[in-house]
């Protein structure tokens, strides 16, 4: 019996749901992109200063309702944009408000630098219950469209996804 898997993301500017439509090119899954009911502001400083500023002290976010939940799946892709070292508060939301155990779990970041080592550990520590398989880290996706299009299918056949 084949794994139902879903890709849980979160985009602000467009890069992982560029990433998030690679990896649907190379699996059939269900896609759920989390929405905040409220978006942080989209100019230059605003949106790194307060992003940046939520991100980090974790604040709170609604999200609009979800159409698919993890607990239906075997396997949870997460996919999201760092923001200053950790994951976005619409992914910490995600996972407060769906709680989920027992599954197979491939993170994805992507980054102005290319490094998502350190959202990749603090994801780890709140994903306790499930096994985290592999990671992987692509670099401004919109701007690097070729790279990130044979990383995504690399990661998806060396992982059996």
């Amino acid at each position: 019996m084949a794994k139902k898997t879903l890709i849980v993301y979160y985009s602000f500017e467009g890069n992982v749901d560029y990433v998030a439509g690679e990896v649907r090119r190379y699996l059939r899954l269900a896609m759920q992109k989390l929405v905040p009911e409220e978006e942080p502001p989209k100019s230059a400083l605003k949106k790194f200063l307060i992003g940046g500023k939520d991100a980090l002290t974790k604040k709170e976010v609604k999200l609009k309702t979800l159409q698919y939940r993890p607990e239906d799946y075997d396997t949870v892709i997460i996919a999201c944009p760092v923001w200053a070292g950790t994951y976005p508060p619409a992914i910490a939301a995600f996972l407060k408000q769906y709680p989920f155990s027992g599954k197979d779990v491939y993170l994805i970041g992507a980054s102005a630098g290319g490094n998502a080592s350190k959202m990749f550990e603090k994801l780890k520590g709140e994903l306790s219950g499930n096994t985290v398989k592999d990671t992987l880290s692509l670099k401004s996706p919109l701007k690097n469209k070729q790279a990130v299009t044979e990383q995504v299918g690399d990661f998806c056949r060396k992982n059996g996804l």
